[in-house]
């Protein structure tokens, strides 16, 4: 069965209207001016061919038809706010899925986890060790904690800690022909990096 309703911004307008009975208070509460609450409230009462309000100076009142409005109103918008809260926890009781790299997960993460345990027992953390670059737009796991730039396509990447980067050597390197005096002498030599020259560059 096809429900001819009001728009659902104009019975927000009039049920927070007459529960304020402001339109200033009103407009407050939803983030919109109180021009637009009047407006809106206004084409609602239109719709309906029903005057809800009656306006007076500087105080609202609601007529019978107002009164008779705010009750079902009101009960129909605490039932959606408490479907959407309780779809909101469920959504919350999903284990969340988190893939770190080996070295990452034992050196840095695994003495932080009791504490994170201790303070969020609500969550059930799922740990993924992996090298692999996952696709997080197949569902494989919910984020990942990897090393780089931060420049990875189709991702929001965020810095989660510092990381000093300093080269080393085999102290032989510090004699002979191409000894090793400024970073620029690196050139001359074979630069061992893991899969590309990124961790090399700046």
């Amino acid at each position: 069965m096809s429900r001819r309703l009001p728009p659902l911004n104009a019975l927000r307008a009039f049920e927070a209207g007459a529960r304020h009975l402001s339109f200033t208070l009103a407009a407050a509460e939803l983030n919109v001016t109180q021009a637009a609450v009047s407006h809106q409230v206004r084409g609602l009462e239109d719709a309906l061919g029903v005057k809800l309000f009656e306006r007076r100076t500087r105080q609202l009142e609601l007529t019978v038809a107002g009164r008779r409005l705010l009750p079902t109103v009101s009960e129909a918008f605490d039932r959606i706010a408490a479907t959407v809260a309780d779809l909101r926890l469920s959504e919350l009781d999903a284990p969340l899925s988190v893939t770190v790299t080996p070295h990452f997960g034992a050196r840095w993460l695994a003495g932080r986890l009791s504490h994170f345990w201790r303070n969020h027992p609500e969550i059930d953390l799922r740990l993924h060790h992996s090298n692999r670059v996952l696709d997080l737009s197949q569902g494989e796991v919910d984020l990942g904690i990897r090393f780089g730039r931060g420049v990875w396509p189709g991702v929001v990447a965020e810095k989660l800690v510092p990381v000093e980067r300093v080269p080393v050597c085999s102290p032989a390197l510090l004699e002979g022909p191409h000894r090793l005096r400024e970073p620029n002498d690196l050139v001359h030599h074979v630069l061992l990096h893991e899969q590309d020259h990124e961790e090399w560059v700046g």
